[in-house]
């Protein structure tokens, strides 16, 4: 069985993007709704620029994983550096967006044991599990890109 390290690690991305995609839809940060508190207030991912600009990257990497396959000569775009600038980009507007989390007191809840938890915003740790495996897929890429 001959195996493509190129085709594994765009797997990888593929999964990676997909996660994040999934994370910008789910709930990132709530206030309040627990026993004695205010209603609830929340988040999804998507609902902020940053957010949003992390689906847009995830969106544009699976973009760029299909055209190989619907092209019939290579694409010039299709270089491991296209998903490191990829990765750049979501990883800088989840590191935006974990700051803003921060200045607001979203993502650490003071008065609360344990200050940080992580069932109030799924969305937010998912797309952290995202991120990883987004950049060791597109570490695989380089990888393999370099051997050949």
């Amino acid at each position: 069985m001959n195996h493509n390290p190129v085709q594994g690690g765009r797997w990888v991305v593929t999964i990676g993007a997909i996660v994040i995609i999934a994370s910008t839809l789910l709930q990132w940060w709530q206030l309040g709704g627990g026993q004695g508190e205010l209603p609830a207030q929340s988040a999804v991912g998507i609902s902020d620029g940053r957010g949003f600009l992390l689906f847009l990257a995830a969106v544009a990497t699976l973009l760029l994983i299909t055209l190989p396959y619907a092209a019939e000569a290579p694409i010039a775009i299709d270089r491991p550096i296209s998903y490191v600038l990829l990765l750049g980009v979501a990883f800088v507007a989840y590191c935006l967006r974990i700051v803003e989390m921060l200045q607001d007191g979203l993502l650490l809840y003071a008065g609360q044991t344990p200050p940080i938890q992580p069932l109030r915003g799924p969305g937010f740790w998912l797309a952290a599990i995202g991120l990883l495996t987004f950049a060791r897929g597109v570490f695989e890429l380089w990888e393999a890109r370099r051997r050949f």
